[in-house]
Parts: structure tokens; sequence; C-alpha cells
């Protein structure tokens, strides 16, 4: 069986790439000239060199390919174009150029963000939730999951969706779970209001786990699954978890929400030119002042989904890598 992985130089590309060789997979990375490919080239895979903006660069790339990881996306960027520009599009190449081949699974990890908050705190989004985004990374994952269900539906293409939370684990850089761990660690870490906040978050071997119980299962093509660890917990107890993991004092400063967009206010012009701050922006702060909580229920029951990590154990083994 031969694999296909894009985003491979990212944090989940990596820990999926090395979970797949451990198995004795066959995969292949799509990887730009300018990536950072060392830990790929020590694993041995099979590199192929192309950008997913760029159609003609990647012909052939899906060739004798069985299953498709597409990873790669824009998760941080100054300019909200970006984000359509290279996950509406880019999703747009790959999967044209998957078209000739006999793809058996071409599985998509999209996000939280696609759906929007949740409406009311202890009621868990589902894969039937109405779609609301609120920041223009959730609105170009949501239009890239419209392209590829209206696809599916019109020529029953094996695609799967994935929607994942706040993903964390050892490796994490440049990401959301990175900067939090960065924040606490560092003594930066404020809260935005109040302190219940629901999360969902997600182990990186959880979501490994999930992803590979979907390439399985006949019946997941066509679908959308939340793949998360076991239950969300508040921001509070969150923090409270990596502080102590960490060893440092667990963060009490709290901040109302107007405060917060004011600073950011005050950082537009700075994050605008020279990238200041992906903390304090209006995006980020519409973010952190809602809740993100997911029900994992249809993927535990279609694919027996069990996370085997839970958080306090997944925290723990971020900080000690």
């Amino acid at each position: 069986m031969k694999t296909l992985i894009t985003g491979a130089t990212g944090f989940i590309g990596k820990h999926l790439v090395r979970t797949l060789v451990e198995q004795g997979r066959d995969v292949r990375c799509l990887v730009r000239k300018t990536s950072d490919r060392q830990y790929l080239e020590k694993l041995g895979v099979e590199l192929f060199y192309g950008d997913l903006l760029n159609k003609n660069s990647i012909k052939g790339i899906v060739k004798g390919v069985d299953i498709v990881h597409h990873l790669a996306g824009e998760v941080y960027s100054p300019r909200s174009g970006n984000y359509f520009k290279i996950n509406v599009e880019g999703t747009k190449n790959l999967l044209e150029v998957c078209l000739p081949e006999n793809i058996e699974k071409f599985i998509f990890l999209s996000s939280i963000q696609a759906v929007g908050p949740n409406k009311n705190q202890g009621i868990l989004l589902n894969e039937k939730s109405p779609c609301i985004p609120i920041t223009p990374y959730g609105k170009s994952k949501l239009k890239a999951e419209q392209f590829l269900r209206e696809f599916c539906a019109n020529d029953s293409s094996p695609v799967i969706i994935i929607r994942a939370p706040l993903v964390y684990g050892p490796g994490a850089a440049n990401c959301r779970s990175a900067i939090l761990f960065q924040t606490i660690r560092n003594g930066r870490f404020m809260f935005v209001g109040r302190r219940n906040h629901m999360l969902s978050t997600c182990y990186i071997d959880n979501l490994i786990q999930g992803m590979l119980l979907l390439e399985k299962n006949k019946k997941s093509v066509g679908k959308i699954y939340f793949i998360a660890d076991q239950k969300p917990f508040t921001v509070e107890h969150i923090v409270r978890t990596i502080a102590e993991a960490i060893g440092v004092p667990q963060p009490k400063i709290q901040i109302p929400i107007w405060t917060a967009y004011l600073i950011a206010a005050v950082l537009f012009l700075p994050n605008k030119i020279f990238h200041f701050s992906r903390i304090l922006t209006w995006n980020t702060i519409r973010e952190v002042t809602h809740d993100w909580a997911c029900d994992i229920s249809l993927i535990k029951k279609e694919e027996g989904y069990e996370p085997r990590i839970d958080f306090a154990k997944g925290i723990r083994k971020t900080i000690a890598a």
C-alpha cells in the first residue's frame, strides 16, 4: 500500500510519516525544495518535489498511490487571502491530479474552526452542527470541505474529512498548541475574559490513531469525523495542567475582552508590517473567547476509536520530549 502525505514536514505530518514507516508502509511525501527535509530523508521515504499552487508541478504525484493524507495548509498568515489560496486552491489542485488514478481514500485534515465555536456551553459540536466559522482560517477550511463534499457527491470520490481541535504533542512548533505551551512556560500567558471556556484537545498519537482507523473502513468514505481526546476541559484546567507539568507557577493574570481588543488595535499596524505578534490579533482574540468543544461519538461508534492517551498523560509526554 503506497501512501502520499502532503504537509509531511509539519508537526502532524512528521508524526504520521514516522508511524507509517514503522509499520513498514511505502510512503511518498510532497515537499518543496525550500523545505527542511532532513527528518524525512533520515526515514528513507520517497520525496516528490512540487507545490500545491502549481498544478503542473504535482502531475504524477499520485501515480501508484492508494491512500492520500492531505495535511498541508496555511495556519497563520497576516493576509486573509493566503488562507483561501493555499487551503482551498491547493486542495482543488491536489484532488484534480488524483482524478485519473484509482485512489482508495483521500483523507483531508480540516479543523474544528470550519464549524465555528459552540453556540451554548455544554452542548458539544458534532458532525451535523451548522457551520458558522468566525475566522479566515476557519472559513477557508469550510470552503475546502464544501468543495470536497460537492465533488464526492457528484463523482463518488473517496473523500474523508477529519475535523481536529487543538492538537498537541512532542515536536509541536509554529502551531497553536506550541504557542500555548511557550506562553505558559515563559510566564506570559493571560486569560482573556472568562476562564471556563470549554476546549477539546487532541494528543498527536490519538489523532493518528483515528486517521489510520478511517483508512481501513470503506464505510467512512464521504463522511466527516471529529477526532479528539476523550473529553473537553475548561481553559483553566488545561492551563493549570500544563503549568504543573512544566513546573512553573499557574498563570493568574486575567484581562477583560475589551482590553485584549484594545491591545490588538494598538498592535494592528506592527502586526501588518512586521508580523509583531501572532497572539494578540483580532482573530486570535475571537478564538480564545469562545468554546471549541466537540463530540467524538461518531468515530467511536463507527470505527471503534478510543483515545489511547488521556489528556494529563499527553501533557506529560509533550513536556518530557
